[in-house]
């Protein structure tokens, strides 16, 4: 077990904060919110790849599109096939 992972578990603090991690929550396949990510990569209506602090997430789908984005976090709607962690 890493420091970092060790220290979020003894304090009972949220790995995703002390770990540079993100969070990703999905409603079905039709929403998928990224908390704690770095930006946005691509977007376009079937591809969006965002960066985040494990590497890059690619989702798939069609009718894509940005219902939200800020500075914490990116909410992408429409039908969603896959969600891939790419390094």
């Amino acid at each position: 077990m890493g420091f970092g992972k060790g220290m979020a578990e003894k304090l009972d603090l949220p790995k995703e904060v002390v770990l540079d991690l993100p969070l990703v929550s999905m409603v079905g396949q039709e929403e998928v919110t990224v908390e704690n990510h770095k930006g946005l990569l691509e977007y376009s209506t079937e591809t969006i790849r965002i960066a985040t602090g494990a590497g890059r997430l690619l989702l798939t789908g069609e009718g894509l599109e940005l219902k939200q984005m800020s500075a914490a976090c990116i909410v992408v709607k429409g039908r969603i096939f896959r969600l891939e962690f790419l390094r």
